[in-house]
C-alpha cells in the first residue's frame, strides 16, 4: 500500500493508523475448567495484538522510510488510533486493552526522536465507545446513546493533530461523546529516581539503533 501511494503521488505526508480488531480468544479459558492438569490449553489466537499493536509498529517504520524521501523537505505526520481502553481496561477485551495501551506508550516512546531526527510528528487518538462493525449492536444499546462517541468527534481529534502548528508530539487525545480530552503521562512515582531508570543511556541506544539519540537528557 505504501509503495502504491508513493508511485501514484511521489510522496507520503500522513499516515492514519486505524486498523483494529478485538480479542479473538478468551484469556480466562473458562471453557477449560474441569480439564486435567496435563491437558494444557491450546495456543491463544493473538490476532488482536498482531493487528492492533504490531501493525502500528510496522506502519510507523514504513511511514518513516517513505517520509524520509519527501521532497523538497523530508518529514510528515502520523496519527494512531488507540482506545480509551488503553487508559481504563475493559474486562471483556483484556488483550485489546493491552494492545491499545502498548500503542499509547509506543507513540510516547518514539515521538521525541521521530520529531528531532526525522521531522515526523506522531500522536495518538483514543476513541470512546463508537458504533462500528466490531462492536455488537446489543453492546452499543447497553452503553446508552449519551455515552456513544460519533465519528465526527474522532475526525475532530484527528484534525486537532493534523492541523496543529505548535509542534506537539507524543500526545494522547481522548474523543468521548462530543468532547476532546488530552491525557498527560503519569507522574514519576519516585521522582528523579524513577525517571533516571528510563532515561536514555547513549551507549546502549547506539548499540541498539546504530547512532546516538542526541537527546538533551541522554546519559553519555
Amino acid at each position: 500500500m505504501f509503495k502504491a501511494v508513493w508511485q501514484a503521488w511521489g510522496r507520503i505526508d500522513l499516515l492514519c493508523a486505524n486498523a483494529g480488531i478485538v480479542d479473538k480468544s478468551s484469556v480466562y479459558i473458562y471453557n477449560w475448567r474441569g480439564k486435567s492438569v496435563e491437558d494444557v490449553p491450546p495456543e491463544p489466537d493473538l490476532s488482536c495484538t498482531d493487528i492492533d499493536y504490531k501493525g502500528v509498529i510496522y506502519g510507523t517504520i514504513l511511514a518513516t522510510h517513505f517520509m524520509r524521501h519527501n521532497k523538497p523537505k523530508p518529514g510528515g505526520q502520523i496519527v494512531v488510533n488507540a482506545s480509551i481502553g488503553a487508559m481504563f481496561p475493559h474486562r471483556s477485551y483484556p488483550e485489546y486493552c493491552g494492545a491499545k495501551a502498548a500503542v499509547v506508550h509506543f507513540v510516547r516512546g518514539v515521538a521525541p526522536l521521530l520529531k528531532s531526527k526525522e521531522d515526523i510528528y506522531i500522536n495518538v487518538v483514543m476513541p470512546g465507545a463508537v458504533e462500528t462493525p466490531i462492536v455488537p449492536p446489543e453492546m452499543i444499546a447497553a452503553v446508552s446513546k449519551d455515552c456513544l462517541t460519533p465519528i465526527s468527534t474522532i475526525l475532530a481529534a484527528h484534525d486537532r493533530f493534523i492541523e496543529d502548528n505548535t509542534g506537539m508530539v507524543g500526545q494522547a487525545l481522548e474523543g468521548s461523546a462530543d468532547q476532546l480530552i488530552f491525557y498527560e503521562p503519569v507522574a514519576y512515582g519516585n521522582g528523579y529516581k524513577s525517571k533516571r531508570a528510563v532515561t536514555v543511556w547513549e551507549p546502549l541506544f547506539r548499540m541498539m539503533h546504530g547512532e546516538d539519540s542526541q537527546l538533551d537528557e541522554a546519559i553519555p
